[in-house]
C-alpha cells in the first residue's frame, strides 16, 4: 500500500520535469528563431499593400542592372529606424542598399562637411531626408517630401484632417535610378519668334546648369512647325516682344491638353502690344497678367536706388495644399537670410469663372510684394504698355509669380514669372536672385519629375494600421470582458484543474 502511494509523487514529478524540459526546449527555439532572423535580416510583411517590401518590379530591375549606382540618403539611418511612421521607408532603402549595383551612402548632411560639399559642387542645395542617386556622371535629386502623400478629408466640422497616407518612395526611387542609369534626356524648349530672349545668347549660363540636371535644352520655332514636340517635357516663353499667333495658340492648347507644361517669363513691354492669345491660355488657368512694372515705394524695400528692384515674399502654402513648391526654400532663405528680389517685374492675378476654369484648375501665389507691419503693400504696378489705359494698381499686395495645374487636361502645368532677367546670364549668379533662380528650379522638377521622369509605374502603397473604432462605454466593457476578463478567468480555472491534478491522489 506505501509502494503504490509513493508512485503517484514520483509520478506527477516525472510530468513536471517532463514540462519543464519540453518549456526550457520551446522558449530556446524561439530565441534562437528571433536571432536567425534578426541576423538574416528577414522581414514578414503582413500588411495588405506590402508597404514593407520592395515590389517584384524593382527587385527585378535592380537585378538587371549592370552599372554602378551611387544612392547617396541625407538622414543617419539609426535615427531614421526609430520613427513608427517612416518604417516603410526605412525598409524600402535597407533593401535597396543591398543590390550588387547599388552603393548605398546615408550620413546627415550637418555631421559629414566633405560628403555634403562633394554633393554641392554636383549643383545641388543639400537638404536633410532628401536622396540623390547618381551614375556615371548623371544625377538626380529626390525631395525628401516626395516620399509620402496624405490625402485629407473634412470633418463633420469642416476641418480639414488626415484621411490616409501612402508610401510612394518606391515608385519615385526606382524612377531616378532608372532615368540616371539609362542617361534619358529630358528636353526642355525655348519659344523663338516673338524677339524673345535667346537661349544661345541670354541664357547660356542657364543651359548648362540645365545639362548637369539631364534638361537639354533647344531652341522651338511654332511659327515653322505645326506641332510641339513629341519629346517636349517643358516649353518656355522668356520675354516675348509680341503675341504668339492664332495658329501657335492652337499648338500649344494642344500641348497642354495633353499633359504639357509651360513657363511664361513676361518681362514688362513698353511698347503698345496686347498678348491676347497668351492671356487665353492663362485666363483658362486662372490667371490675369497685368500690364504695368512694379515700383516699391518704401525705401526700405528696395534696393541702392533702384525702386524697380524690389524685396518680395515667398509665400509658403497651408497644410491644405496637395502642392508645396515653397517651404523648404523658405527654410532655407531664412536659414542663409537671403531676402528674395525681383527686379523689373509685371504682376498678375488670381481670376474666377474666367476662360474654362473651373474647380479642376489649382492656382497659387509663389512671390508677392511685401506687407509693410500693417499688413498693406507699399509696391505699386505703374501702367506700362498694351493698347488700352490702365490705372495705377495700389494699396494691394501684388502678385508676381504664381503657378496653376489642370487635372482636367492630363495635369497640364503653368507657371508666370514678371521678369525673364532673373535668369539670365547677366544675373544668374547675383545674390539678390538666389532664391528666385532656385524657385525656377524647383518649378521644373515640379513640372517634370513628379510626373514623368521618376514614374516607374508602382502603385502608391497605402500605410494601413488594424484598429478597432469604440463608439460607446457599453461596447468598450464588452470589449475588456472579451479581450481581458474572459482569458483571466480561463486562466484561473486551468490552474485550479492543474493544481487539483498536481495534488490530487
Amino acid at each position: 500500500m506505501a509502494q503504490k502511494e509513493n508512485a503517484k509523487p514520483k509520478k506527477a514529478r516525472s510530468f513536471t520535469v517532463a514540462a519543464v524540459v519540453f518549456g526550457t526546449i520551446a522558449l530556446a527555439v524561439v530565441v534562437l528563431l528571433n536571432l536567425m532572423v534578426t541576423r538574416l535580416n528577414v522581414i514578414w510583411d503582413m500588411t495588405p499593400t506590402g508597404m514593407y517590401k520592395l515590389t517584384s518590379t524593382t527587385r527585378d530591375y535592380l537585378n538587371s542592372v549592370d552599372k554602378k549606382v551611387n544612392f547617396y540618403f541625407l538622414f543617419d539611418m539609426d535615427v531614421l529606424s526609430t520613427d513608427t511612421d517612416s518604417m516603410p521607408l526605412y525598409n524600402a532603402l535597407k533593401e535597396y542598399s543591398e543590390f550588387d549595383c547599388i552603393n548605398f551612402q546615408a550620413f546627415d548632411p550637418d555631421s559629414d562637411p566633405d560628403k555634403t560639399k562633394e554633393l554641392q559642387n554636383m549643383g545641388y542645395k543639400v537638404s536633410q531626408a532628401d536622396i540623390i542617386i547618381e551614375c556615371e556622371g548623371r544625377s538626380k535629386q529626390i525631395p525628401a517630401y516626395t516620399m509620402f502623400e496624405t490625402h485629407r478629408n473634412s470633418d463633420d466640422n469642416s476641418k480639414q484632417v488626415t484621411s490616409s497616407v501612402y508610401f510612394t518612395g518606391e515608385n519615385i526611387i526606382t524612377g531616378a535610378i532608372e532615368a540616371v542609369v539609362t542617361g534619358r534626356e529630358v528636353k526642355m524648349y525655348f519659344l523663338t519668334g516673338h524677339d524673345e530672349k535667346q537661349l544661345d545668347t541670354d541664357f547660356k549660363t542657364l543651359k548648362k546648369d540645365l545639362a548637369a540636371r539631364n534638361y537639354i535644352a533647344e531652341p522651338l520655332n511654332l511659327t515653322t512647325s505645326s506641332s510641339v514636340p513629341e519629346d517636349a517635357s517643358i516649353i518656355i516663353v522668356a520675354a516675348p516682344k509680341n503675341d504668339i499667333t492664332d495658329n501657335e495658340l492652337k499648338v500649344l492648347n494642344d500641348y497642354l491638353d495633353k499633359g504639357g507644361n509651360i513657363c511664361f517669363w513676361m518681362s514688362p513691354n513698353e511698347d503698345a502690344v496686347d498678348y491676347t492669345n497668351i492671356e487665353s491660355i492663362l485666363a483658362d488657368f486662372s490667371i490675369s497678367m497685368d500690364y504695368d512694372r512694379v515700383i516699391e515705394t518704401d525705401d526700405r524695400k528696395y534696393a541702392v536706388n533702384d525702386p524697380a528692384c524690389l524685396a518680395c515674399t515667398l509665400i509658403v502654402p497651408d497644410q491644405t495644399s496637395s502642392i508645396d513648391l515653397t517651404s523648404e526654400l523658405a527654410q532655407y532663405a531664412y536659414m542663409h537670410n537671403h531676402q528674395p528680389y525681383v527686379a523689373n517685374t509685371r504682376s498678375f492675378m488670381k481670376i474666377y469663372n474666367e476662360g474654362n476654369n473651373n474647380e479642376h484648375v489649382t492656382t497659387d501665389t509663389l512671390l508677392q510684394t511685401v506687407l509693410d507691419d500693417s499688413g498693406i503693400s507699399t509696391a505699386v504696378g505703374e501702367p506700362m504698355g498694351g493698347t488700352k489705359p490702365r490705372n495705377r494698381i495700389e494699396e494691394e499686395v501684388l502678385d508676381l509669380a504664381m503657378y496653376s495645374t489642370d487635372s482636367s487636361r492630363a495635369g497640364a502645368k503653368i507657371m508666370v514669372m514678371g521678369n525673364a532677367d532673373f535668369i539670365d546670364d547677366e544675373n544668374y549668379d547675383n545674390l539678390e536672385n538666389t532664391v528666385t533662380k532656385n524657385l525656377q528650379l524647383t518649378v521644373f522638377s515640379w513640372m517634370y519629375d513628379s510626373d514623368k521622369a521618376l514614374d516607374f509605374g508602382i502603385a502608391a502603397k497605402e500605410r494601413t494600421f488594424d484598429e478597432m473604432n469604440i463608439v460607446s462605454t457599453s461596447r468598450a466593457n464588452v470589449i475588456n470582458v472579451i479581450f481581458i476578463a474572459v482569458p483571466v478567468v480561463v486562466g484561473l480555472i486551468g490552474g485550479v484543474v492543474w493544481l487539483r491534478r498536481r495534488y490530487s491522489e
